[in-house]
């Protein structure tokens, strides 16, 4: 008698393996940075074979990408739903700032592990370029109805996004503290801008 497969128990054992497959690779990459990486050194943290880590991910950057995405989405980067209920450019842009702000906290060990890491800042780039995209679309709505307005989202980026925060909370400040200061320098602008 033939033997019956359960597809979707399979689907399901093939789905475990590749998320074990990248959480080896996550924590390579964070204890000795992509480079020691390799299939076999994965597929023994996996638990599995390198003929496996193959099938799922034919070669590093496939690797390196789909941790990318693990990583992105366990950071939770803020998207449009943030802004649900608000009415005001202002209630927006306060919104924004505070999600952002944690989104920059949730991501500091990850940041320190890129930096360190010269192949896993190529490597991500593909994935960092859609991030900063997605950032791009929520922060445009954040001004909604002057989305179109480059010089207002300009203004936004640099006050609300990572040079400004990261250079206050090198200084000292508190995560809070920074989006005070990020806050009580935007909101004035952009009152005299949109009104």
């Amino acid at each position: 008698m033939p033997r019956r497969y359960a597809l979707g128990r399979r689907a399901d054992q093939q789905a475990r393996t590749r998320d074990r497959i990248v959480a080896a690779a996550l924590t390579i990459y964070r204890e000795r940075g992509m480079r020691a990486a390799t299939t076999q050194a994965v597929a023994a943290a996996a638990d599995v074979a390198p003929g496996t880590v193959r099938n799922h991910f034919p070669g590093p950057m496939d690797l390196a990408q789909a941790a990318a995405a693990v990583v992105l989405a366990e950071l939770r980067p803020p998207g449009l739903e943030i802004y649900a209920g608000l009415t005001s450019a202002r209630e927006r842009v306060e919104r924004l700032a505070r999600e952002v702000a944690a989104f920059f906290e949730r991501s500091v060990s990850w940041w320190e592990v890129r930096q360190r890491d010269p192949d896993l800042v190529a490597a991500w780039q593909g994935n960092e370029a859609q991030f900063l995209e997605h950032l791009d679309v929520v922060l445009r709505a954040a001004l909604d109805p002057s989305a179109e307005d480059p010089v207002a989202t300009a203004v936004l980026r640099t006050l609300v996004g990572p040079p400004l925060y990261f250079a206050l909370r090198g200084q000292g400040l508190s995560s809070d503290e920074a989006v005070a200061v990020e806050l009580s320098m935007v909101l004035p602008w952009l009152d005299q801008r949109l009104g």
